[in-house]
């Protein structure tokens, strides 16, 4: 980690101990990693651009997120869904709600159970 900081500071970079989390992904072993004799926090989940990760790799609370902000998008737009005619329906669905819903999703490693519950994906 000292290298890291070494190479920030070269580019007018500042590293803050007290922002910087650390998450470890195998809980066999646990990490303690510190920065000028400061230890960083470990910690078991966070929120990154949105996207809820989780230190288990488990992802359907976030499909979850994902899936309830796009159902609410669609819900709030009713008024368009009774009077416009099926093909803006159908542009307006693909443009606002899919890329709601799908958001992040590329980094998502989604297993039978999560494909089974979420049949729109």
């Amino acid at each position: 980690m000292q290298n890291v900081k070494k190479f920030s500071q070269n580019k007018n970079v500042l590293l803050n101990a007290k922002k910087t989390k650390v998450m470890d992904s195998d809980k066999s072993t646990a990490s303690s990693i510190s920065i000028d004799n400061e230890a960083l926090e470990n910690v078991t989940h966070f929120n990154y651009l949105g996207a809820n990760i989780v230190a288990d790799g488990k992802i359907t609370p976030d499909i979850r997120k994902r899936l309830a902000i796009a159902t609410s998008k669609l819900k709030s737009m009713m008024n368009i869904w009774k009077s416009q005619s099926t093909p803006l329906k159908m542009r307006i669905l693909k443009s606002c709600i899919f890329p709601v819903a799908t958001y992040g999703c590329e980094t998502w490693t989604l297993t039978k159970k999560d494909v089974e519950k979420n049949r729109c994906i």
